[in-house]
């Protein structure tokens, strides 16, 4: 019998060395490079055309000038590009009325980004943990919803965050840019043992 010890992780068994946990499979980094944009790119087209099998059409472009946005974070695991996401650590949330007074962070998150429950998951729970280790409230994400014909990728998402544990706290309105958007919030919540899955070597925790 190997001599060798294991930690439960979320009911799978992952090897140690020596007695000593390893080193987290995760790590969130800057989207800040050209290399680093292709590659993210690259991954929003895998996954847009994974989705246009399930006869959702997502917009490639939009989710390229999204990458382009200086507070675009990336989920690698071993070094692999799995998600993105963009972060806004000082939103304008006036519109949001008496939603938007308590603090709190802004993410814009793409269907072609968060394509895997695995993914949105892991997402979702270190943008609630960022938010707790920094004394926010809340997380914030509007998702757009264009009056007339139903856009699949948006409804997607929508029900995707929902499924996630993402709330709507009001009905859909209007964003500073005049876009018609749903609005959702995630409760901020500390999770200690996220760092053991997920570093974030360029945020001070």
């Amino acid at each position: 019998m190997s001599n060798q010890s294991t930690v439960n992780d979320g009911g799978r068994l992952q090897p140690l060395t020596g007695g000593r946990t390893p080193a987290p499979a995760y790590e969130m980094l800057p989207i800040s490079t050209d290399a680093a944009r292709a590659e993210a790119t690259a991954l929003a087209e895998d996954r847009a055309r994974l989705l246009a099998g399930q006869g959702i059409d997502v917009s490639v472009d939009r989710t390229r000038d999204l990458l382009q946005d200086p507070g675009a974070l990336g989920l690698y695991e071993d070094g692999i590009l799995v998600g993105a996401l963009v972060l806004r650590t000082d939103p304008d949330t006036r519109h949001w009325g008496a939603d938007g007074r308590d603090p709190g962070l802004l993410a814009y998150l793409a269907p072609a980004t968060v394509g895997s429950d695995q993914v949105g998951r892991l997402l979702t729970l270190w943008l609630a943990d960022h938010a707790a280790s920094n004394r926010l409230m809340w997380v914030w994400c509007e998702v757009p919803c264009k009056p007339g014909p139903v856009n699949e990728a948006n409804q997607w998402l929508l029900k995707f965050l929902r499924d996630l544990g993402w709330e709507t706290p009001s009905p859909a309105g209007l964003n500073p840019t005049g876009e018609r958007v749903v609005r959702l919030r995630l409760r901020a919540e500390a999770r200690p043992a996220l760092s053991a899955a997920i570093s974030v070597p360029w945020a001070s925790r």
